[in-house]
């Protein structure tokens, strides 16, 4: 289908106005708080700052003193990290309900990656002092502390390992299923990762030439396994991206 028809995406020209039940809602979609009750959720609100970021505008930086966790309640962000020959690798796609940044009573003293605002975007922050205090007071975020970092791991290892041996294909259709689920949206009779991605994003995503991912989005198009244009792709037949990806 043409490139130049118009966009799908949901992308805000404005800051979205995070209102406190937008607040309470975002925050209790994160895994870090989704244990806790009305109450409990007030409270942790009641600590955070929110924080509205334009565009392309830096969140934090990789090096930078680790002073804040943060909550997207709106909108879209990234986290990358500089790769061999200044290429930028990106880790992850957060959406509202996602948390990114450091934790530094566990020890991460300076964010090892760097964040972006992908659109228009509200971030709730927790200074760590603050996030300190609401672990103290309620034992559940410190587990579920523990098992988000211990998550994190995990999935970066997960990562790695795919990264190191699997073909693009698989790899590709890895980071679609990820994406999907995590920001996928019915659209058409299709599932639109309603967030604004490039194949230069996909390509730094699973460790490849843009010209190659792009030959291979070309490719799945016209077999109906997707749709894409400029910036966006929603994926038509799920079961086929499924075996795309292998076990």
């Amino acid at each position: 289908m043409s490139e130049r028809r118009r966009s799908p995406l949901t992308v805000l020209d404005a800051h979205p106005h995070c209102s406190p039940a937008v607040r309470l809602r975002m925050l209790g979609r994160v895994p870090l708080f989704e244990s806790l009750d009305a109450e409990e959720l007030a409270y942790v609100d009641g600590h955070c700052r929110a924080y509205a970021f334009d565009a392309g505008e830096v969140i934090y930086r990789a090096g930078a003193p680790a002073t804040r966790v943060y909550v997207v309640a709106t909108g879209a962000a990234k986290s990358t990290r500089p790769g061999a020959g200044g290429r930028e690798t990106l880790l992850d796609v957060c959406g509202p309900g996602d948390f990114l940044g450091a934790v530094p009573a566990l020890g991460q003293r300076t964010y090892t990656d760097w964040a972006w605002a992908l659109t228009p975007s509200c971030l709730l922050g927790l200074d760590a002092a603050e996030y300190e205090t609401v672990m103290s007071e309620l034992p559940a975020v410190a587990m579920a502390t523990l098992k988000g970092v211990s998550r994190r791991l995990s999935d970066a290892q997960q990562a790695v390992h795919l990264l190191a041996g699997a073909p693009l294909e698989q790899r590709l259709a890895a980071v679609l299923l990820l994406l999907m689920e995590k920001l996928g949206r019915p659209w058409e009779g299709a599932t639109l990762l309603d967030v604004p991605l490039s194949r230069e994003d996909l390509a730094s995503m699973t460790g490849a030439a843009t010209e190659s991912v792009g030959r291979l989005l070309s490719s799945w198009r016209r077999a109906g396994v997707i749709d894409s244009g400029r910036r966006w792709v929603a994926v038509r037949d799920l079961p086929a991206l499924v075996r795309l990806r292998g076990a």
